[in-house]
């Protein structure tokens, strides 16, 4: 039995590899800084004096655990190799490729990946966190399934300015639809927007921000590939901002299966590279 750990700020993912390679994914509440009984809890049915290979961690304060949990192996695991490994790996891409790994969690940030080396490029605050957090300032909730269905019913361009609003006609490759100023009708007294065009406007906000990041530095690099792992891909306005985006680029946008556990996954695979070794 193999076991994995990523611990994030909202949300902590656990995962089991089984003898025959079966992975056995759980996610449960961020469980705060963690430590050596909290690991244990995460896996109340096994003995960790006994048939466990190793528990690989990764995520926030991770490295205040130490090498050994009983007689079990501890492997740290950096969160950028974490990222990069999992999900260079789910996207199923060739080694030789490059790519741009975007994690959109509660943040996000891009990693650059390349014959099995990642390097952290850049990020922003602005992630799924600012979903939920201004949605609860500004709906009252912060239910992500709520959001969501919200989001999906409303509409941003009652919240945005658009450049066809502003401008003549469109700017550059920007089309005459793009977004101009978020939540600049807002601030105009004649303008008024509804739960449903709120939500809509948050997400996209948060989408675009992600969007024009990302886009700007797969260009500089030259890369052509970007994937999105993550939770935050799964409001879908959201996941519609990026795509729209990368399409203006001439951009590849992978959002693989099981994006949601990539760096649980990354680090149980550095950590079988490390003994493999």
């Amino acid at each position: 039995m193999r076991i994995s750990i990523d611990f994030g700020i909202t949300v902590t993912d656990t995962l089991q590899k089984t003898k025959a390679g079966k992975l056995e994914h759980r996610m449960i509440p961020a469980v705060g800084h963690p430590n050596a009984r909290i690991v244990k809890n995460l896996f109340p049915s096994l003995d960790f004096s006994r048939n466990i290979d190793f528990v690989a961690i990764t995520g926030g304060h991770y490295q205040l655990i130490g090498n050994v949990i009983e007689k079990t192996p501890v492997v740290h695991v950096n969160e950028v190799d974490a990222i990069g490994e999992g999900g260079f790996d789910l996207a199923c891409l060739q080694p030789s490729q490059p790519a741009l790994i975007v994690s959109a969690g509660s943040g996000t940030a891009c990693i650059y990946a390349k014959h099995g080396q990642y390097r952290h490029i850049s990020g922003t605050g602005v992630g799924g966190g600012t979903v939920l957090g201004l949605s609860k300032l500004l709906l009252g909730t912060s239910n992500p399934r709520e959001i969501e269905e919200l989001s999906s019913k409303g509409k941003a361009s009652t919240t945005d300015f658009l450049l066809k609003d502003v401008v003549s006609g469109p700017i550059g490759q920007l089309p005459s639809n793009a977004t101009a100023v978020n939540f600049g009708k807002i601030a105009t007294s004649k303008h008024s927007a509804n739960r449903e065009d709120l939500a809509a406007g948050i997400v996209n906000l948060v989408g675009q921000t992600i969007a024009r990041l990302t886009t700007a530095i797969a260009v500089s690099l030259q890369v052509s590939e970007i994937v999105v792992v993550g939770r935050t891909p799964t409001f879908s306005s959201l996941r519609h901002s990026l795509e729209q985006a990368t399409l203006l680029q001439n951009l590849k946008l992978l959002f693989p299966k099981h994006a949601e556990y990539a760096s649980a996954l990354g680090a149980l695979l550095q950590a079988e590279k490390h003994f493999a070794s």
